[in-house]
């Protein structure tokens, strides 16, 4: 009797031995499945872009397949808080999977943004990360200085109502090595202040040197959100569609200059610029490629500037391989808006950068707080 026992509590323990092991089997599956690549996209639409938001949305659900990883947006709503969803496939139908909701959000607190990007990845580990970003923004800037540079505001990157992140805060939480790429769909981002503070967070961006016309990556999302979920080649691609569908558009919308920056090779650039430059020369500005479209400029083109303050023909061309080490791609139309107080675009880097002027003591003591002109001036 106690060896048939024994007999039957051995048989139930081997059973449930192949249970574990077949569940187990079963999780690492689903885990090789899952670890592809997870893309946030960041909207902050608690502003005057608010209208776009939702066709942006629907175009990112017609251009992703649903395959290799999974895509989750956050929104805060205009009027009824915010929500993080992941879009995904059913049987061949695309849909939206409520995942998380706040009546009250501010999207433009780093806080926030922490809080999302926490439960993104604790939800959705996955081998690499993408971030999309869309809102209104101003670059490195304080909030308020791009059209009042003499402001005392704080604040730069993404707008909800009267609050802004500024781009120190925004660099602040996110994980060093946290994503693969950080698109920009966000005006004048491509500077080396933002590249600069960004380098040990993602290993591209993709942004542009001027403003994004609406209705900025809409269409592109519809063929090409895909392309996101393939990194570096598939987002150039992604870059070189975007520009090639507003290269084809005729007078003030054939407006763009966009550029691919790989963040590796921006700590070489900073140290040999640092030991290179001559920072008595007097540069007249006027001089200078610019990307905005007001009396006074803020952002001037990398190398046309920099260049300026080199003393040999050699240093300039060494200026240049540094350049085309950080930047993938970049492209710009000819003109820029040129019927809206909009200029030529002779020179095209690929990355901006401030040049502190006397007429902007604020901005100059601000600029002083970056991680940039620490490793530069």
């Amino acid at each position: 009797m106690e060896n048939k026992f024994r007999m039957v509590l051995n048989r139930h323990i081997l059973l449930l031995l192949v249970a574990i092991c077949l569940t187990s089997c079963v999780l690492s599956v689903d885990e090789v499945r899952d670890s592809n690549r997870t893309v946030l996209v960041y909207i902050g639409r608690d502003n005057s872009l608010r209208s776009s938001s939702e066709e942006k949305i629907e175009s990112l659900m017609k251009g992703w397949d649903g395959s290799n990883g999974h895509l989750i947006i956050y929104q805060d709503l205009y009027d009824s808080g915010s929500v993080l969803e992941e879009i995904y496939v059913d049987n061949g139908v695309k849909k939206t999977r409520l995942l998380d909701s706040h009546l009250e959000d501010n999207s433009a607190s780093a806080a926030v943004f922490e809080r999302v990007l926490r439960q993104v990845v604790s939800e959705y580990p996955a081998d690499s990360y993408g971030l999309v970003l869309f809102s209104h923004a101003s670059g490195w800037l304080p909030d308020a200085t791009l059209s009042s540079p003499r402001s005392l505001e704080t604040r730069a990157l993404v707008q909800d109502n009267a609050n802004w992140m500024s781009l120190r805060d925004f660099a602040s939480v996110i994980p060093d090595g946290q994503f693969d790429f950080i698109v920009f769909e966000a005006c004048f981002m491509s500077g080396i202040e933002v590249a600069y503070e960004l380098r040990n967070k993602t290993n591209f961006i993709l942004a542009s040197s001027a403003e994004i016309l609406s209705p900025g990556f809409k269409s592109i999302y519809e063929t090409s959100t895909n392309e996101l979920f393939r990194t570096p080649a598939g987002l150039e691609t992604f870059a070189r569609r975007a520009f090639e569908e507003v290269d084809a558009k005729q007078g003030e919308l054939r407006s763009a200059t966009f550029s691919l920056i790989k963040t590796a090779g921006l700590y070489e650039l900073s140290y040999w610029l640092g030991a290179s430059i001559d920072t008595s020369v007097v540069v007249n500005l006027r001089d200078v490629q610019h990307f905005d479209r007001y009396s006074y400029h803020l952002f001037f083109d990398f190398e046309d500037y920099f260049s300026r303050l080199l003393g040999s023909d050699a240093d300039v061309a060494e200026l240049q391989r540094l350049i085309a080490n950080c930047v993938v791609y970049h492209a710009a139309t000819p003109d820029f808006m040129p019927s809206s107080l909009g200029f030529e675009v002779k020179k095209h880097s690929g990355l901006t950068t401030y040049v502190r002027q006397s007429g902007f003591p604020y901005l100059n003591e601000r600029y002083r707080e970056l991680e940039w002109f620490k490793n530069v001036f």
